[in-house]
């Protein structure tokens, strides 16, 4: 794969599960980038590890009109919101607009499978806009994060060697985060992937038995899964405050996932970065400490 040296990069989702790994991968490499920042806390914490950072959010249209001056290649990542399709719409009207050259996108698995949900709808819409607009792109559609077991269950695992989700038997080709932030800095960098869609899976579909175990296997204790009914997960969301549309929304997607049993990997984190997926029993190993 041949990089091109000295490319003007904007990271758009720089802090989280995927922006924190790709930000520090591109701080290794010698490449010219920048993270779009809302806060003087996240800006005062990346410009003390040395990253270039910039004002701005999605929606502020002024402050990404500055942001993206003299930018060749944008990353694109966002938390959930109600109203994402519009909040990425208008940066790929604005990147258009101002001669950005090409954007990678994070997108999401379920926008190919779920596209009726609303969440993923949108994103399975910015995907065809993103396609539609004439810029260079390269959408990354990763599956079910193993960082959602630190997200979603650290605590509770701590404290009761077990965690209880809705997903029964069902196997998912779980991947690490880490390895999704590889896949877009190699897209970022290279154009050999240009104009795809690729679909970012761990090396082999695994169910919440399969973590449990990797997870007493690393931890040196037992950690049991419980599978919930569908009813208990909602009830769980609930307590939890979490918003009825996006409860709805992971549902369906859970509910589809338990009927299909089981969906297979696929090969592109393979084809982008030339190495394999981390495995769920390395990635239990990895993040012991937080468990």
């Amino acid at each position: 794969m041949s990089i091109k040296k000295k490319t003007d990069i904007l990271v758009i989702g720089g802090t989280g599960n995927v922006g924190t790994p790709l930000v520090e991968l591109l701080r290794k490499a010698d490449v010219n980038y920048k993270v779009l920042v809302r806060s003087e806390i996240s800006e005062h914490k990346l410009k003390n590890q040395g990253v270039a950072t910039v004002r701005g959010a999605l929606g502020d249209w002024p402050s990404i009109k500055r942001a993206i001056d003299m930018v060749d290649t944008v990353f694109l990542l966002s938390s959930p919101d109600l109203n994402l399709f519009e909040l990425h719409k208008g940066l790929i009207d604005i990147a258009s607009e101002n001669g950005v050259r090409k954007i990678v996108r994070l997108s999401s698995q379920p926008a190919q499978t779920n596209a009726d949900v609303p969440m993923y709808g949108m994103h399975a819409q910015a995907d065809d806009y993103l396609i539609a607009s004439g810029i260079d792109y390269a959408i990354l559609r990763p599956d079910y994060f193993m960082q959602n077991m630190q997200n979603m269950h650290a605590p509770f695992i701590k404290q009761n060697n077990m965690f209880a989700q809705y997903l029964g038997d069902a196997s998912i080709p779980m991947v690490d985060t880490r390895d999704i932030a590889k896949a877009a800095f190699h897209t970022l960098l290279a154009d050999e992937f240009n104009g795809q869609i690729h679909y970012i899976t761990g090396p082999r579909a695994i169910s919440f038995t399969d973590v449990a175990n990797a997870l007493s296997k690393s931890l040196g204790r037992q950690i049991n899964y419980m599978s919930l009914s569908f009813e208990q997960q909602v009830a769980g969301f609930e307590s939890a405050g979490i918003p009825d549309q996006v409860a709805d929304g992971v549902m369906k997607v859970f509910q589809y996932w338990v009927d299909a049993g089981i969906r297979e990997p696929q090969s592109d984190f393979e084809k982008i970065t030339k190495t394999r997926a981390t495995d769920i029993d390395q990635w239990a190993v990895d993040f012991a400490g937080s468990f």
